[in-house]
């Protein structure tokens, strides 16, 4: 590793669990961190100075730009024009262009497409008729997603039953898509970073399991060769044409044939690289902040099997655990609320049948 330069600082865009992780797990490089965030003492206040500002007040940006070295952020959908304007001045990392792609989901789509990775069929949705024709050519086994703000499967309608009225009605009428529901073994991620040179160092593949859209379970590595250099592969097609600095996550259905299907985007540290934190010589938020701060890393190393779990809503009973079960736990320090990640638990094991073990019996005692 490179020696980093004591006065380095980095603004955030978003100061919630991602921003925090990439603070705690970055504090070896002593840099200093300013957080942006419409919220009253988010996570990452805990560990480094916060303005409470909305992302587009340009007094709030104009401190960043006199004070850091460089911007990046912790969620995606942070407005692309105050990434612009803050590019005029400074470094910002992902670019606009990048967080501008994996915002909206037909431009994820042409991306893909652009660069021969498969994705599922799907038509593009501005009305009611648009949004009929897409059923009749695709049929009633398919999904209406929303182009902006679909995360953790919100704005999201299962067509099925629904008549095209009444699922455009449902939409809110926003620019959509409807997309062809398929058949799948299960789904993937692959974590790569990449640096201002153009290098690309990856995680192993990823299997990650869902309930009601929201991640639940992680368990890495998915240990399979070829779709791991697949992967990779496509990874870098869609980081050279973005030019892209920092983490990029790319998650996939793997369908029962065996192939890649890319389905989104992240363009950010992502939940499903959680266990790095244990599981790997560099976790996804060291190497986020090495890459974008120019700190050389020759290599990425794990070891053994990794899972995570999700703690979602409720804060679980971690008084059931012993000092016979070993796990580390993260508190994100956030207030109860339905469908909310409220922090998350990793484990590590030599034997993956072990590991998928412990995380049932530790999920069966504390939730």
């Amino acid at each position: 590793m490179g020696i980093q330069r004591n006065n380095m600082k980095i603004g955030i865009l978003g100061g919630g669990q991602l921003a925090m992780m990439m603070i705690q797990m970055s504090a070896k490089h002593k840099i200093d961190f300013i957080v942006v965030d419409p919220n009253k003492n988010p996570p990452a206040s805990k560990f480094a100075k916060c303005m409470e500002s909305e992302f587009d007040d340009k007094s709030s940006l104009d401190k960043l730009i006199e004070n850091c070295d460089v911007v990046t952020i912790d969620f995606e959908n942070v407005p692309a024009s105050s990434l612009k304007y803050l590019e005029n001045r400074i470094n910002v990392y992902p670019s606009s262009y990048a967080v501008e792609i994996c915002q909206d989901r037909l431009k994820e789509k042409l991306i893909f497409e652009r660069n021969n990775i498969r994705t599922t069929e799907y038509r593009t949705v501005s009305s009611e008729s648009d949004l009929q024709k897409a059923i009749t050519d695709l049929g009633v086994d398919t999904i209406l997603k929303s182009r902006k703000l679909g995360y953790d499967g919100k704005n999201q309608i299962t067509i099925n039953n629904l008549t095209a009225e009444e699922a455009w009605r449902q939409s809110d009428k926003v620019e959509a898509i409807l997309e062809k529901r398929i058949d799948f073994d299960t789904e993937l991620s692959i974590i790569g970073v990449r640096t201002d040179s153009g290098d690309s160092f990856f995680y192993p593949l990823v299997e990650n399991f869902h309930k009601n859209g929201i991640l639940d379970v992680s368990i890495a590595p998915y240990s399979n060769h070829v779709l791991q250099k697949k992967a990779e592969s496509y990874h870098k097609k869609i980081g050279n044409e973005l030019d892209y600095v920092g983490i990029l996550v790319i998650e996939f259905f793997l369908d029962n044939n065996g192939e890649l299907i890319a389905n989104e985007m992240a363009p950010r540290v992502h939940n499903s690289g959680h266990w790095t934190n244990e599981g790997a010589s560099i976790s996804q938020f060291e190497a986020h902040i090495m890459a974008i701060s120019k700190i050389k890393f020759e290599n990425i190393i794990t070891e053994g099997n990794s899972g995570m779990i999700n703690i979602l809503s409720k804060m679980p009973r971690m008084n059931n655990l012993n000092d016979n079960d070993s796990y580390s736990f993260y508190d994100y320090g956030k207030s109860e609320r339905l469908n909310r990640k409220l922090g998350h638990i990793t484990l590590i094991d030599p034997n993956r049948d072990i590991l998928i073990s412990k995380l049932s019996r530790l999920k069966e005692k504390i939730f």
